[in-house]
């Protein structure tokens, strides 16, 4: 039997489709050259296919998935793609972020709230689900195995593209987090994140 994967919407309730148009943003025009570039359209060497550029994106975790939109799940692929392909290395990719990031510093990054008004913050306590508590202890044994630092788990959370990280929830942002700075280290495939995926919602 076929198990579904996450993105798999066909034969399921998705309400109405209403068509619209709407004008590019800049960035999301740069994405879609830089993919018909690196699949070899345009007269130009092939670095990957469209094939293995739409499994990237199928291979989201759901959560990512969900909260991405359109061009930012095609930013997490093509990245993904190139560092599989040794185009680029993680270190390449992290070092680079963290330059734009710095060019960010001057107009305020999306997760700093520092001297912004938020209103009066009523601190509560509540008990946590137990994937959260999961999450928690994964990041805990992969920071004392020396596979994942908070400060690469930080920077990957901080790196979210803004709708998304003001869509997800604290756990969800680690969930992704996670996942990004695992298949960039190469610990994991995200041919084998997928597998796994599937087999936890075949159980479901």
């Amino acid at each position: 039997m076929i198990e579904r994967s996450h993105h798999d919407m066909g034969g399921l309730p998705g309400g109405k489709v209403e068509p619209t148009e709407h004008d590019y943003a800049e960035w999301e025009r740069r994405i879609d050259a830089m993919a018909v570039l690196l699949w070899g359209l345009k007269g130009t060497k092939k670095r990957f296919s469209v094939d293995e550029h739409r499994r990237a994106i199928e291979s989201l975790p759901p959560q990512m998935y969900d909260a991405l939109s359109y061009y930012e799940k095609w930013i997490f692929a093509l990245a993904q793609c190139a560092i599989g392909r040794g185009l680029i290395t993680s270190e390449e990719l992290g070092r680079k972020m963290s330059d734009k990031g710095s060019e960010m510093r001057g107009p305020r990054m999306n997760h700093d709230m520092g001297g912004l008004p938020a209103g009066e913050v009523k601190p509560t306590e509540h008990d946590y689900e137990e994937w959260e508590r999961r999450i928690d202890a994964l990041a805990v044994i992969l920071g004392r195995s020396g596979e994942l630092t908070v400060d690469e788990r930080r920077k990957a959370i901080e790196s979210l593209p803004p709708d998304c990280y003001d869509r997800m929830s604290y756990y969800e942002r680690w969930t992704a987090a996670l996942a990004q700075t695992l298949l960039q280290r190469g610990v994991i495939t995200t041919d084998e994140l997928a597998r796994r995926m599937a087999q936890i919602d075949a159980r479901k």
